[in-house]
Parts: structure tokens; sequence; C-alpha cells
């Protein structure tokens, strides 16, 4: 067991939604997104330069992300890797506390969305329903150069 890990809590967002939602941080969000075969990394990075584009003071409202093929998560809690129980088994002390949002992650959630749909004009709002919180194995928050 190595203790670079640990178990991250979150949200996750499908690609499809995500590529929307990128359209919309960066002005696009009238068209569709595009329908080709274009890298979700790529699109990863599109939200991480428009991030890095905000002042200090807005890019502290606006979570990092961590990189799936298929999804993207945000990040918003993280407790120490015990063991694959704590991902996998429901009935594992850990398993509650990393699967479902308590309310400081909704809070959490909700102000990043409020935020959003506040920079784009108020023109789209994106509804706490598109997100799954979950819980993923990642590397501890000292690592931060494998985040977004």
């Amino acid at each position: 067991m190595s203790s670079d890990q640990v178990v991250w809590s979150g949200y996750q967002l499908d690609i499809d939604s995500f590529k929307k939602f990128i359209m919309v941080l960066t002005g696009e969000g009238d068209r569709p997104p595009p329908d080709d075969d274009e890298s979700s990394l790529d699109w990863a990075y599109e939200y991480t330069a428009w991030r890095f584009e905000l002042s200090p003071r807005d890019r502290a409202k606006t979570p990092k992300i961590r990189y799936d093929i298929t999804h993207l998560f945000f990040p918003v809690r993280w407790i120490p890797y015990k063991s694959p129980r704590q991902l996998d088994d429901p009935t594992h002390p850990d398993y509650a506390t990393t699967h479902e949002p308590n309310e400081k992650d909704k809070a959490k959630l909700d102000r990043w969305l409020t935020y959003i749909h506040e920079t784009n004009g108020g023109k789209y709002r994106f509804s706490a329903d598109m997100f799954v919180f979950t819980a993923i194995l990642e590397l501890h928050p000292a690592h931060e150069w494998r985040i977004f």
C-alpha cells in the first residue's frame, strides 16, 4: 500500500456533458459540441486553460480536475487509502463517507455552479443532477502535477 495514494471523493461529469460545459465556459455555448474524435484530454486542457486565465481570486472558486478517459472528476476531499474495501465494499466504515456527499460537498458544487452561471451572463445553468458523487483512488494532493 502506497502512502502516495488517497481516496478522493468528488463529483464526476461524463465527457459529453463536460464538452458542453467547456463550450459554455469559452463562450461557444450556442453551438453544439463538435462530433469528432477530439480527445477528452483536449477538453481537459481547455478547462485548465480557461481556469488559468481567471484572476487568482476567481481561480480559487474553480476546482482542479482529475482526468479519466470517460469522465472528468472534480475532487472535493480525500482520506488516506488503507484498502480496496474503502472503494468497493458498502459495508466498510469509510465507504458511505467517501461515496455520499455531505452538506459541505453539496455547498461547494452549488457555489461553483452559481459562479459558472454568473460568469456566462446567466445564459446557461448547469444542474447538480449532471454530476455524480463518487470516490476514486488517486495520488495524494502533494502530487499536484497530475491534476489539471
